[in-house]
């Protein structure tokens, strides 16, 4: 609801210090939105094939639980944006930012069945759900996963990153997205072995410590390098090139890999993440992806733009993620 916000998800020039600091800069990593996408599938890689990979998995309950799993909180997530709907008259006005102006006002039959589905494309009602389209797909391409991780690590990482290079001059979502659950899966299945290399990173000791800390913050860094050089260089000089848009790219994914890596390897961090309101947001937080967006939506139609209207939107997405 504030407009800062939606200029900044276009990459616009934005008013004030505290908008420019969380938008063109390291502290992005609070609200960027696509990467956390990108972070979510490395992640869903690392968990299904760590899984996948012990010894007694059943492969015959996979493929039920995993359907289950996906399509039961999906469907829930589309009669909540049918039922925003139903109550609340989406009527556009001029004050709303044309972002919000371009988000359909109604919510068919078609479009509900489309995002139950998930088969051929989602609809903009509930903007989250386009990435379950990839989480399903690569579900359904779990076992060859394993195999390719399994069996060529490296040449799973090195392909991983190519493809997604080549995404940006080919414009393939399938070159892009499928990349970052294949690298996630390479993680997940050799995991042990990647946790050795860093053992002598002891977060006992200060200089350990220091070293977790660098890493972290070089994580954040290569994530969000693009909105900072976006700030420090005209846009129109370089964004609009493959070839940066390649770099950012590759930063991007380095930058999430060597997050998961220091969240799960530096203890201070870990333990931090393990206190119980992380604990209950992480439960939550599926849920929460999954229906915040026509709630978000909805109270801005109901409110109007503006503080008020963020925290009610906030405070509702959260009650009903619970």
């Amino acid at each position: 609801s504030i407009p800062a916000f939606f200029d900044g998800a276009e990459l616009l020039p934005v008013e004030g210090f505290w908008n420019n600091a969380l938008i063109y800069s390291p502290l992005r990593i609070i609200t960027a939105g696509p990467e956390a996408v990108w972070l979510f599938f490395a992640l869903s890689g690392f968990v299904l094939v760590r899984s996948a990979a012990r010894p007694g998995y059943r492969w015959d309950a996979y493929y039920p639980s995993r359907i289950i799993r996906l399509y039961l909180p999906v469907i829930g997530s589309v009669l909540v944006t049918a039922m925003v709907f139903w109550l609340i008259p989406h009527v556009s006005s001029p004050e709303f930012h044309r972002m919000v102006i371009g988000l359909p006002t109604t919510y068919t039959v078609e479009s509900a069945l489309e995002d139950a589905t998930l088969l051929t494309g989602t609809s903009i009602a509930n903007v989250p759900l386009w990435s379950l389209q990839w989480e399903v797909l690569f579900s359904l391409l779990l076992p060859v996963a394993v195999l390719l991780a399994r069996r060529f690590p490296w040449i799973c990482a090195s392909l991983g990153l190519i493809a997604s290079i080549a995404s940006v001059w080919t414009g393939s979502m399938f070159l892009l997205y499928m990349p970052m659950f294949l690298i996630g899966a390479v993680l997940g299945y050799h995991w042990e072995r990647i946790a050795e290399r860093f053992t002598g990173l002891r977060s006992t000791t200060f200089g350990g410590n220091v070293a977790w800390a660098s890493l972290f913050v070089l994580a954040v860094c290569l994530i969000t390098a693009s909105y900072t050089f976006d700030f420090v260089i005209d846009r129109e000089s370089y964004w609009s090139t493959n070839l940066f848009a390649s770099l950012f790219t590759v930063s991007k994914l380095t930058g999430i890999v060597l997050l998961l890596l220091v969240v799960m390897l530096w203890t201070p961090l870990r333990s931090l993440l393990q206190l119980k309101p992380f604990v209950a947001l992480g439960k939550i937080s599926f849920s929460l992806y999954l229906t915040h967006g026509p709630i978000v939506i909805g109270m801005l139609f109901l409110l109007g733009p503006g503080k008020r209207t963020t925290i009610v939107q906030i405070v509702l997405s959260l009650a009903v993620a619970v």
